[in-house]
């Protein structure tokens, strides 16, 4: 028996025909239903079904996996999750939150944290997700006193996810740095804020410079509308306030 052509078969073996068509028809019809699957899935689903294949689960004590957590290359530890802005309806469809990205201290100074954002901002482009954070340099302490150096991945792991160290906030001019970091990664400034900061003084905000967002061109503008407001302070009431 030979192929002689698209679905046209030489030779004895009519069943072995017959049985490669069928495969060939169930292979189609199971990726069009990922397709389907994946056309119905929400940018910020898209976004997690990505970040599932394409990041590694770090392991509480080597056994169960951390929700939220992703370990990107050998060197940096990021948790992402869901977030609501109040005034935007669909925003949990189409954003998540970066709460924070830790590079391993002996590992910095090689732009493991500018590689690891590129990542994350490469899943949002393809899946039309917008990735929002807080630019707030923060490093893990022994004693609640003095930063402690992470010297390894699973040292990392255990003082964010097992012992869970105590975090100190570092001083203004890192900050600072951090600040410059994601602007110049193509972030821009958006308010992150929702009603429960009436409840406060304004004082202890974080200021509008150091709430970004990356919102990829990939994005649907029905969506972006949702938020538009909040890229100018001028015009979002919970900074404007």
């Amino acid at each position: 028996m030979k192929h002689i052509g698209v679905n046209l078969w030489g030779g004895a073996d009519a069943w072995v025909a017959e049985e490669a068509r069928d495969l060939e028809q169930l292979a189609a019809r199971a990726r069009q239903s990922q397709q389907d699957r994946w056309r119905r899935m929400t940018p910020s689903a898209k976004f997690f079904s990505l970040a599932a294949e394409r990041f590694q689960v770090p392991k509480l004590y080597g056994i169960a996996p951390a929700s939220t957590f992703w370990q990107i290359g050998d060197w940096t530890l990021a948790q992402i999750n869901s977030i609501t802005l109040e005034d935007a309806p669909d925003s949990s469809k189409f954003l998540v939150h970066l709460q924070s990205l830790y590079v391993v201290d002996a590992a910095r100074g090689k732009g493991e944290g500018k590689r690891s954002l590129e990542q994350i901002k490469q899943l949002a482009d393809e899946c039309g997700c917008g990735v929002t954070l807080f630019a707030q340099s923060f490093a893990f302490s022994k004693d609640d006193q003095l930063p402690h150096a992470v010297q390894s991945f699973a040292e990392l792991v255990h003082a964010s996810l097992e012992a869970v160290w105590p975090i100190l906030y570092l001083p203004e001019w890192d900050a600072d740095c951090l600040r410059f970091f994601y602007s110049s990664s193509g972030l821009v400034n958006m308010c992150l804020y929702g009603s429960w900061v009436y409840g406060r003084p304004k004082e202890e905000d974080l200021p509008f410079d150091r709430q970004f967002a990356y919102l990829p061109k990939s994005m649907n503008p029905a969506w972006r509308s949702q938020i538009e407001h909040r890229l100018n302070p001028a015009l979002c009431g919970f900074c404007n306030r």
